[in-house]
């Protein structure tokens, strides 16, 4: 009983005895296990941010998804915007090609009656009266064939509605060629070959070629520049 109460009074001595009971494991065992407490705080902490992480990337991606599809709906109505703006297109161009070729029609036929009226006012007796010609190789815009006090004359001319003294300069160049003009002329005619260039609007430097190159130049008004023989 002695050595009892000697333990129990002395803090030193006591701490020896459990030492010796047990074991330094034991001992270290609270400390462990708040250690793991804290770990395990420290766990459940993380978890939590971890799982409002994916909540908000869950509804980010939600966000997004519903973005996407937004934009797939946009994409196509433009898809079908433009096919449709593509349809309109297409039937503007056949319009506007249909426009033209009635346009140059046009310009054609007003050539072709006003070279009748100034053949008219020359004296002329038409042979065959101005208009169009195809002979496969290519086409005059207009031909025609008169007789005059000095003998047969036959005149072509080219239409434009905008006259420009390039087209003048390519015009010359076709009807000067002896072997073109053998194509578009009558068989066997010999007489006086005249060649004209008309325009709805004539630029100055046109008036200037056809000056130079001895073409006539006729506008819906008459005849502006006289041709030279060919």
């Amino acid at each position: 009983m002695e050595i009892i109460r000697e333990i129990e009074s002395d803090p030193a001595l006591r701490a020896s005895l459990r030492a010796v009971l047990l074991g330094d494991e034991i001992l270290e065992l609270p400390t462990l296990v708040a250690a793991n407490t804290s770990a395990i705080a420290e766990l459940k902490g993380a978890v939590a941010k971890l799982i409002e992480a994916q909540e908000r990337t869950d509804a980010t991606v939600g966000r997004l998804a519903e973005a996407q599809e937004r934009t797939d709906a946009t994409v196509g109505r433009l898809a079908e915007a433009q096919e449709r703006t593509d349809a309109t297109v297409g039937r503007l161009a056949t319009a506007v090609g249909k426009l033209e070729e009635n346009l140059g029609e046009i310009v054609e036929v007003s050539c072709a009656a006003v070279l009748g009226a100034v053949a008219e006012m020359k004296g002329w007796t038409a042979i065959d009266a101005p208009g169009p010609i195809d002979v496969g190789e290519g086409e005059v815009d207009v031909r025609g064939r008169f007789s005059t006090t000095e003998g047969e004359v036959v005149v072509l001319a080219e239409a434009k509605s905008r006259l420009r003294g390039g087209d003048v300069k390519k015009w010359a160049r076709r009807v000067t060629d002896e072997t073109w003009r053998a194509r578009h002329l009558y068989e066997g005619f010999g007489g006086t070959v005249l060649a004209y260039v008309y325009g709805t609007l004539v630029y100055a430097d046109a008036y200037a070629e056809a000056r130079r190159v001895g073409i006539g130049v006729i506008g819906p008004e008459g005849e502006r520049e006289a041709a030279v023989a060919l």
